[in-house]
């Protein structure tokens, strides 16, 4: 009874948790942000690149590489398609990368996400029917709506979205986290079942994402930083949603995409650790 009531609900919070999110991501920017880092033009170019083109050549390599089912091969690409998450720029504040860059570099992605993730997918998938313009009026109005009202409020009201940022973003949390929740007690039994080369294929996706994206960063440390967490996590919300509107005849593709959304926020909490608030050992010494 409660996997029934969970499984026809899980949508609703999926939705809730985006239009949180990306209010709460509007909230915490401003058009100024945005727009001086897109002024190094170089470094925007590869950080698009890496991002929207490499990764996910990267997904269909390695899917086509290693066995695994079609559900799963899909997940994975789908999962790599979704350039641009909320919480990476947090992530690079905490390990003093530039998150200026990182905030700016977001909304780009999101946009190409948003533009170009359902014409690649049916490239990529091929016999599947994705309704596409469906798709792009659901993403911009699940995202780029509420990231302007967000925008525009702290644009206009820069004391009331101040107090709102807090309350949102500890909804957006908590949300997510109930999100998580349900989606893994709900699959739980397809988790437990994934194949070794999956498990294989997924590891090796975010090990080669984020050292692309570290190392197309450029000479500074903190656009490498930024770059590296923004490219091996990617927006899982997006790819999660897609997954249950578009592939509901395959539970594989949306096992998969949640398997690398948690897996993708554990391996940004393990970056933290491991670079914690450390800076290279040059920079420490010419300050």
């Amino acid at each position: 009874m409660l996997r029934e009531f969970l499984t026809q609900y899980v949508g609703l919070f999926i939705v809730i948790f985006l239009v949180t999110a990306m209010f709460s991501l509007g909230l915490d920017l401003t058009v100024r942000q945005i727009i001086e880092p897109l002024k190094n033009k170089r470094l925007v170019a590869k950080s698009v690149a890496v991002n929207v083109i490499a990764m996910p050549l990267l997904a269909f390599a390695l899917t086509s590489f290693i066995p695994m089912h079609e559900g799963y091969r899909i997940g994975i690409i789908l999962y790599a398609l979704a350039a641009g998450t909320d919480g990476g720029p947090k992530f690079v504040q905490i390990v003093k990368g530039n998150a200026a860059f990182a905030l700016g570099l977001l909304v780009l992605l999101l946009a190409f996400t948003v533009i170009f993730m359902p014409i690649i997918l049916s490239l990529a998938v091929g016999d599947f029917d994705i309704p596409r313009s469906q798709i792009v009026v659901k993403l911009l109005v699940l995202i780029a709506l509420p990231v302007s009202l967000g925008l525009l409020l702290n644009a206009k009201a820069k004391t009331v979205a101040d107090k709102l940022n807090p309350i949102m973003h500890k909804a957006a949390m908590i949300i997510l986290g109930i999100v998580f929740f349900i989606l893994i007690y709900v699959y739980f039994g397809e988790i437990i079942a994934l194949e070794v080369g999956v498990l294989l294929a997924i590891l090796t996706f975010f090990v080669l994402a984020f050292a692309a994206g570290y190392f197309s960063g450029g000479p500074e440390w903190q656009n490498r930083r930024a770059l590296g967490i923004m490219t091996f996590v990617r927006n899982g919300s997006i790819a999660i949603l897609i997954a249950r509107d578009v592939f509901v005849d395959d539970p594989k593709v949306l096992v998969i995409t949640t398997v690398m959304a948690v897996s993708s926020v554990i391996g940004a909490v393990l970056t933290v650790v491991l670079m914690g608030r450390s800076v290279p050992a040059t920079d420490s010494a010419s300050a």
